[in-house]
Formats: structure tokens, C-alpha cells, sequence
């Protein structure tokens, strides 16, 4: 299950989210996501407005994450997640799910959700 929280903060990074390869590898071709705004995207509409996402000013932190297998290689990973500025504040928080998806060896997410929750304390690594 470590491969799986490893593999959420890896979609976190910048680095990963502009490199259309990387990005392609780890999103399933049925992906949806309902993001935090509550609109629905596909595979297409993540990868067009992530390669053109403009390199933030703040970094994703992410804590609490529980893994529930649904079954044989599909696993829910759940967490809370927040925007962490310079200063080291937490803005914009949420909870995150995703579904995960084992096919042929390689890990790829098939769905995520975003949903906004009440702010909460930044925990220790």
C-alpha cells in the first residue's frame, strides 16, 4: 500500500504533472475525476489542463491516508490534503479518494474525487 501513497504524491509533484509520459502512464484510459469544484473531467481534460498547468506557488501536502481493497488489484486510497504556502499554512482543504487499478504489473488511478472539508492541523511526517 506504500506504492500506492508514493504513487498519489508523485501526481502531486509538478515535475510529474508536466511530463505528458509520466502522467499517461499513471492515469487509466477510463479515468474520471469529479474535482474540488465538483466538475466531472475525463482522461483528456486532465492531461490538456495539467500540460498547461503554470507551476504553483505552494506544494500539496497530503496525511491520513487509509487504503481499503475492494478487490483483487483495485484499492480505495482516502486522505486529507491542503495547499502549504511559504509561510507554511494549510489553505484549500479536502478529503481525496481514488481508486487505483493493478493491470499488467503497473499500478494507474481509474477515479478521484475531491470533496472540501472543514480546515484541520497540519500532523507530523
Amino acid at each position: 500500500m506504500e506504492q500506492l501513497r508514493t504513487l498519489e504524491v508523485e501526481l502531486h509533484q509538478f515535475e510529474t504533472r508536466s511530463n505528458f509520459s509520466r502522467i499517461d502512464q499513471l492515469i487509466h484510459t477510463s479515468f474520471i475525476e469529479i474535482g474540488y469544484s465538483g466538475t466531472v473531467y475525463a482522461k483528456s481534460d486532465i492531461l490538456e489542463s495539467l500540460l498547461n498547468e503554470a507551476k504553483p506557488t505552494y506544494i500539496v501536502w497530503s496525511q491520513e491516508y487509509q487504503f481499503i481493497e475492494l478487490a483483487e488489484n483495485i484499492v480505495q486510497v482516502m486522505y486529507k490534503e491542503a495547499r502549504l504556502d511559504a509561510q507554511g499554512k494549510l489553505s484549500r482543504h479536502s478529503i481525496r479518494t481514488s481508486i487505483w487499478q493493478k493491470e499488467l504489473g503497473n499500478w494507474q488511478v481509474r477515479f478521484h474525487q475531491a470533496t472540501p472539508t472543514s480546515s484541520f492541523e497540519r500532523l507530523a511526517t
